[in-house]
Order: C-alpha cells, then structure tokens, then sequence
C-alpha cells in the first residue's frame, strides 16, 4: 500500500515537472518583458560587466543586478538562445518548491511536503512565470526562502534560532538585489506581526542577520553609484515610493484587483481551500481540528498572515501587476498540506475543486470559439485559440471526473487536480507560437540579419522591438524624442543626459532623416507600423526587408558599401561590445547644449 501510494506520488510529481519544463525554448521571446530583460542579461554576457546591467549599451537601472546576471551565467553556457534566457526563471521556481516541500514536512511530515509541492508547482501562476524571462520566479525563492528562515527563528532556541535568522537576512538581501526594496518589505509585514503576537520579536533581528543585508546589498549599490551618481536616490524614489504611492508609472488597478487575481493565480487549489475549510468547519468529528484549531495553530496563523497582509499591502499601492501574488502561491500550497494532514476517508475540499475543475472545462467548450471576438488577437493567434480551448477544456472535465471519483486517495487527487494545468503547455503549443511570432522580434530580426553585415547600422526610428537587439546580437542607434521607447524610467528621465554622452546610440528624433540622406554606411531602418508619414519617406528611398503588425523594416541603403562585401544570407550578427563600435559612432551623437 505505502508503495502504491509513493508511485502515485511520484507520477504526480513527474507530470507537474513535465509542464513545468516541457517546450521552455520552443517559442520566441514575448515582448515587452521578454525582449528587454533577455537582451540586458545577454549584453551583461557578451561584455563580462556583472555589476551594471546595460539595456542597447545605456544603464538600465529600473531592476537589480541578480537576476539578469542569472541568466547571463546561462547564455555564457548556452549561448543566446530564448531556452538559456528562460532557464533561470525555471530553476528559481524549482528550487522554490524544495523550500516549501522541506518546510511542509518539518511542519507536517512527509506526507505534507508532497501534497505543499505539487499544490504550488501546479497554479497557473507558478507554470507562466516558470517559462517568462522576468524577475518573479527569483523574487519568490528569496522572499518565501526569507520568510521560512524567519519562522524557524522565531520558533526555535539558540543557537540554531540565530543561524535561521541570518539565512533569512541573507535571503532578504538577495532578494533585494533581484528586485529592489519589496524584497524587504513583504516577509517584514509578514514575520513582524506574527514574531509580536509569539512575543519573540527579537529573533528576527539578531544582531549578526541583520548586519549580513548592508554587507551583501551596499558593495554592489556602491560599485553602480560609482558610474551612476543618482542611482540610490532613482531606486529609492521612483521604482519604489513613487510607484507604491502614485500612479505616475501607469500601474494602477481598482482596490479589488488582487481580489480577483489571487485566486484565480491559485488555481484549483483555491477552490479547495475555501470549500475544505468550509467542510471541516462544518464537520461533526473535530477530532483533527480540536487538536490543532485555525484560530490557534501558530502554523495556520503564520500561513494566513503570509497571505492576507501582502495582499491588504499590494491593494492599497498605487502600483498593481498580476505577478505581484506570486510568493503568496507557496502559502496557497501550504494550507491544502494543513487542510489534508491527517485526513483519512475523502480529502476536505477536493470535490469542490473537481467542480470546479468541470466547470472550467465546460466553459472553455462552449465560448472557445467566441474568445477570439473577446480579445485582441491577430488572424493567427484567433485561430488558434479554439483548438487550444476544446483541448484544454477535455483535459479539465476528465480531471474533474477523476478528481470527484478519486476524492478520498491522496496520490489520484493530486494527479487529476494538477492535471490541467500540467498540460497547459502541451495544449498551448501551436498558441504560443503564434503569440510569440506576434509579440517577439524574431521574424524582423531574421529578415534584418539576411542583409545586415557586422558594419551595417540598424536603425530605429522613433521604434525600438525590445526583443530586436537580442536576435541581432547588436544595438540599435535609436531615433527618439525621449528615449520612451526603451521602456526604462531610468532612461526616460536620463534621456537628455545619455543622449549628450560620446558613443551613445541615441539620436535627436529627425536624425534618422540625415542619416538616410547621406548613408555613408550600410544601414537598415526600423519604425513603427503604425508611423504613416515615416513609413511614405523609407518607401520612397529604400527596399522593403519586412513588415510585421507592430513594425517595418527597409534597407539597406549605401547598396553599393554593401555588395562590396558580399555576405551570406543566413550570417548572424558578431556580438555588441560596449566601446567596440564608439570610435565609428563618435560624432554621431548630439549634445543638448
């Protein structure tokens, strides 16, 4: 019996694992968030600067350092591919739910760590930021790493309580440098209240832990302070007070947004969640709940203050992005372990989760084919949406059926629960493809690369596809009013600055007109789809290379420089080197007085 149940867990493990790392380079880049920080991990690789991430050569400032020098340590080993840029976010996530397997069986046993991880790998939240170049998944392995080391501070005696304390402030710290001062702020409004109410409020400030942050966090804000001055008070300011306590960043949503967020990152745990406690709450035999009562387990309380206070704290800011709940998803987890310790005979809440599981798939059935009229979506994108949604949605209902049959063997209902979302990406394939073809730069890229040799100049006008300099290994010299286009609010309130330094690929906003006017070297011109009038002057100098929903590409101009040194169609572009190409540029560039 302990062996069939150990193989259940096993092949439910396996099919988690399955999504989580099945086709993770298989898709191109998804612009913004993809393109931008893909591009800045590949530049930190190509120049071996592993302290000022750089994004088209300009310091990007908007985000820490860890994260993108994670991936920079890949694309070193893999090269610049989207699987090297994605590989970080996959092995954070992974190393996030050995924390919580090993933090579940410490509070509950074996048993727990099993159900605590597949309930957490098994979210859709968990799965899409697996697979997305972006800072959460690090995010979250800090933060829930900091906040387990808090717990077991708090709960413990010395020495060992001093030991946890200093793992959680090196945690907190690392998480800092992966993205910024919320790293802090999240297990703090956490640990804080539930240290005060245990009346050990001390052991989350040993003196040793508290004094490991500013040594691991002030060498590198020093090291970038020395090239940029104002860095501190940038991060401190705008990427942090001004983005909680304003909407000047474009980031803010109703007070209700995480409400309706939350539980739908959690998925079907959440369903769960509610119904069991509802169910045990409701339930003759107390005889588990009398033993550890919600209103006193210091397990369940630490869990709730875990979820409840980040999510009173991210709904009262100004700044509200679905990613935000992700290191809430591991307590989600962690309670369906408590809700289900101990339990024998049918597992609280599972039905009610398989309903829903059904419910889900009935719907993706029936309004699969009306989704495309819904949302925005290109010829290609809306035909695929259909197939995606009649798969997924049998995937649900037979998962819903086995979990409903299944409801009182722990192993079967984790496999049909986490099912779905286990096969999302297996489901998605041919939709995901057709959203990265839309979103990403690849295609402009490859057409850009066909005629673009190592002295060929890619110019953007008034245009910058974030994901374009990492397909063609180079920067881009950017015609631009204020540099918005790069997406940095760094660089947007710089602009001005790093348009006046030597060597910068930034231009005046009409010096793309020179430049086609005199090309006195190989050069390719980028610019919106949408630009009509810059669009009638590039086709009436130059050949069409692409066009795409979002941008057009024309060149090159100077033919005659270029079929002077034949290239191969297929030749991809060397490696951008920050300096290499500056003594060429010097000149270029154009100093506001």
């Amino acid at each position: 019996m302990i062996a069939r149940s150990t193989a259940g867990l096993l092949a439910c493990a396996a099919i988690v694992l399955a999504g989580l790392a099945f086709d993770l380079g298989g898709y191109p880049l998804l612009d913004p968030d993809e393109g931008r920080n893909a591009e800045v991990a590949r530049e930190m690789a190509a120049t071996n600067d592993y302290v000022l991430p750089r994004l088209n050569g300009l310091p990007y400032l908007d985000k820490p350092v860890l994260y993108f020098a994670a991936g920079a340590a890949v694309v070193e080993v893999l090269g610049p591919t989207e699987l090297a840029v994605r590989v970080p976010s996959l092995l954070f996530t992974l190393a996030t739910l050995l924390v919580v397997a090993w933090f579940a069986a410490r509070l509950w046993g074996r048993a727990a760590a099993w159900t605590a991880a597949i309930a957490t790998a098994a979210t859709p939240f968990t799965l899409a930021y697996a697979h997305t170049v972006i800072f959460d998944s690090a995010l979250t392995f800090f933060v829930v790493s900091a906040l387990v080391g808090f717990f077991m501070a708090t709960e413990g005696r010395r020495p060992s309580a001093a030991v946890w304390c200093a793992a959680a402030w090196v945690a907190v710290a690392l998480g800092v440098l992966t993205k910024g001062p919320i790293a802090l702020a999240v297990p703090l409004m956490v640990v804080v209240p539930y240290a005060a109410w245990r009346h050990r409020l001390r052991a989350l400030f040993d003196p040793v832990g508290v004094l490991l942050f500013p040594a691991l966090v002030l060498p590198w804000v020093l090291a970038v302070s020395q090239d940029v001055p104002d860095f501190l008070g940038y991060a401190l300011v705008t990427e942090t007070a001004r983005r909680l306590t304003t909407d000047e960043l474009g980031r803010t949503g109703p007070i209700w947004y995480f409400l309706a967020i939350f539980p739908a990152a959690a998925l079907p745990w959440s369903i769960v969640l509610v119904a069991g406690w509802l169910e045990r709450r409701r339930a003759r035999d107390r005889r588990a709940a009398a033993a550890s009562p919600a209103g006193t387990d210091r397990r369940l309380v630490f869990l709730a203050l875990w979820i409840l206070v980040p999510l009173l704290f991210f709904s009262l800011s100004q700044s509200k992005r679905p990613q935000y709940v992700l290191p809430l998803v591991p307590a989600a987890g962690l309670l369906v372990a408590a809700l289900w310790h101990g339990v024998r005979g049918r597992l609280p809440g599972a039905r009610a989760g398989a309903a829903g599981l059904l419910l889900i798939g009935v719907g993706l059935l029936i309004a699969g084919k009306s989704i495309p009229g819904l949302v925005p979506a290109t010829p290609a994108v809306a035909q695929a949406i259909p197939g995606t949604a009649l798969a997924l949605g049998l995937v649900c209902i037979a998962a819903g059926i086995a979990g409903w049959v299944a409801a009182s063997r722990r192993e079967v209902a984790l496999i049909a629960l986490c099912l779905p979302v286990a096969a999302i990406p297996f489901v998605s394939r041919g939709l995901m493809d057709a959203i990265g073809d839309d979103r990403s730069a690849a295609a402009l890229a490859e057409a850009v690369n066909r005629v673009a040799g190592p002295q060929t100049q890619v110019v953007g006008v008034h245009a910058f596809p974030l994901s374009l300099p990492f397909y063609l290994r180079r920067t881009i010299v950017l015609s631009t009013a204020d540099g918005s286009e790069l997406t940095s609010n760094y660089l947007l309130e710089h602009y001005r600055e790093w348009r006046g330094t030597p060597g910068t690929p930034l231009r005046h906003p009409d010096w793309w007109l020179e430049a086609l006017a005199s090309c006195e070297r190989p050069r390719v011109f980028v610019a919106r789809a949408d630009d009509d009038a810059t669009l009638q002057t590039l086709a009436r100098e130059l050949p069409l290379l692409a066009h795409t929903r979002k941008y057009v590409a024309y060149g090159p101009c100077a033919e005659a420089l270029l079929a002077a040194a034949p290239l191969v169609a297929t030749q991809r572009a060397a490696p951008y080197h920050p300096g290499a190409d500056d003594e060429r540029e010097e000149g270029e560039g154009e100093a506001d007085g």
